[in-house]
């Protein structure tokens, strides 16, 4: 269990934070003396500040200041305003539908949804926006050009019943344009009959079982909608390989593989073909390595399962950076991001404290989903944090966080988890209200609620604090781990300070 701890040096690398009874105190990381002088030797990676990077003079009150007295600390000037969350709904037509919605055709429909919750009224405004999208693509002109007439032309119907209509949601939507145009035109009705065959009798893609356990494993933990569907096209990509390529499964559909015959010398050969790929430019590096990795998980977890030997055991996996800059929202943005959450949560309090634990203390969604009053001891203001692999942590509590945590307590009843007793269905809650509040407060970031995490640590490593406290209060197993959420390009560092004091106006002289 990570946590603070009152000791003197020992021969132990830091890893725990422990005991955090008294702020008055002198607390320090355990650390190893010779092992941190080499690292903080290394130029380039932290500033040489003197005293300041002696990681046996930590102590809570500068480890306190690194996570809640930085530049994201929030305004606690309360918002007069509060509408709710079915202001959302208001606030996605006068800002999004009639402005990026063409057709009269398409704003009747979505009018109609005006009453839905705010996330499934979202989705419709998103469904429209991409019929509308595909109808511009086709006919070769602006959106905003788009005429009713057109939309309901039997030929666009036609092609959005082939190209379109994948869905329940998206067949009812074309089935209002159907009977939209009977009701307003004097044409023949029968030509704006369906072209689609009902979702019922349509055979999807069966999924192998194999897989569909994988997939309901990785949605338990919390995994997004978008990396499970990436996971499970890299796993396909190898059945289908191992179907169309060696003959002990040419015989078999994807769904029937028995993934249990599958031995190391076939993925050797799949590893082999990837590399082909790579070499012909035709796949990057980052994809046959997210591809090595997703198969080497999915047979790590039969083995768990079904204890029969891991053929991807010896697999090699690919080395790619994962590395991608990010540009990170700004003070004032996330400040406006908390008002947003302020004037139409149903529970502003409670969404205020999730989306804190993320920004400050760098928790992952499905943490937050799973933190308990038993975890949190107000009294000597620690929170433990169950991270991913079962390992514990602990880390300080101050600021607006704990003065929120405080309020909160005040009135809530007492259940399992702050945030609802299902943690799955908590994590897609905060995922889908991110989504909404982000659209509000104009974020055009890419990330979903992991860019919280990017923000905490990049923020932790602008302070220069030593990388021993960086990789624990990061709490990752890898140092260079760190490097993938740090994004300090776009943040004020002593360079672009430095810079900044030079005086480039013309002065006379030589």
């Amino acid at each position: 269990m990570d946590h603070f701890e009152k000791t003197k040096p020992s021969n132990q690398i830091p890893h725990q934070i422990n005991d955090l009874e008294s702020t008055k105190k002198q607390e320090s990381f355990r650390q190893n003396a010779s092992f941190a002088e080499k690292i903080l030797l290394n130029e380039g990676m932290f500033t040489r500040c003197g005293d300041d990077h002696d990681i046996r003079k930590i102590t809570r009150a500068r480890i306190e200041n690194m996570l809640y007295a930085n530049s994201f600390e929030l305004s606690e000037t309360p918002v007069n305003i509060h509408i709710g969350r079915q202001g959302i709904n208001h606030w996605i037509w006068e800002n999004k539908v009639i402005l990026d919605i063409p057709t009269k055709v398409l704003k009747d429909y979505l009018y109609q949804k005006m009453t839905n919750d705010a996330f499934a009224f979202y989705n419709e405004y998103i469904m429209a926006r991409e019929l509308a999208q595909k109808i511009a693509a086709y006919l070769k002109i602006p959106i905003s050009e788009i005429l009713d007439e057109q939309l309901m032309d039997n030929e666009v119907l036609t092609y959005l019943s082939k190209s379109f209509a994948t869905t329940g949601r998206k067949q009812n939507l074309i089935a209002f344009v159907v009977q939209y145009a009977k009701q307003t035109t004097m044409h023949d009705t029968e030509k704006y009959r369906l072209l689609f065959t009902p979702l019922g009798t349509r055979k999807g893609k069966p999924v192998h079982p194999k897989i569909e356990m994988y997939m309901k494993q990785l949605t338990k933990e919390g995994k997004s909608e978008l990396t499970i569907a990436r996971v499970i096209t890299h796993i396909n990509s190898m059945l289908f390989w191992l179907v169309n390529t060696m003959k002990d499964f040419t015989a078999c559909e994807l769904h029937t593989v028995p993934i249990l015959s599958i031995k190391e010398m076939h993925l050797q050969e799949f590893r082999s073909y990837l590399l082909k790929k790579q070499r012909k430019g035709e796949y990057s590096s980052i994809t046959i390595s997210e591809c090595i990795y997703a198969i080497k998980s999915f047979f790590l977890f039969l083995q768990k399962i079904f204890g029969f030997p891991d053929p991807a055991k010896k697999i090699k996996s690919i080395k790619a950076s994962r590395y991608r800059f990010r540009n990170l929202p700004t003070e004032e943005q996330i400040i406006a991001f908390f008002n947003v959450i302020e004037m139409y949560s149903e529970n502003p309090l409670l969404e205020c404290i999730a989306f804190q634990f993320m920004l400050t203390l760098g928790l992952r969604s499905m943490e937050v989903s799973q933190v308990s009053w038993n975890d949190i001891n107000m009294g000597i203001r620690t929170i433990c944090i169950h991270s991913k692999g079962g390992k514990h942590h602990e880390l300080p509590l101050a600021g607006k966080l704990y003065r929120d945590l405080e309020i909160f307590q005040s009135i809530t009843s007492t259940s399992k988890y702050l945030f609802g007793d299902n943690p799955q269905k908590s994590t897609r809650e905060l995922q889908n209200n991110y989504k909404l509040y982000s659209l509000i407060a104009g974020w055009a970031f890419s990330g979903g609620l992991h860019l919280f995490r990017h923000c905490f640590v990049t923020n932790l490593a602008g302070q220069s604090p030593p990388p021993q406290a960086l990789q624990a209060l990061s709490r990752v197993v890898r140092m260079d781990t760190v490097s993938l959420y740090t994004h300090l390009n776009q943040k004020t560092n002593w360079l672009s300070q430095e810079i900044n004091k030079l005086d480039y106006s013309y002065q006379g002289g030589k």
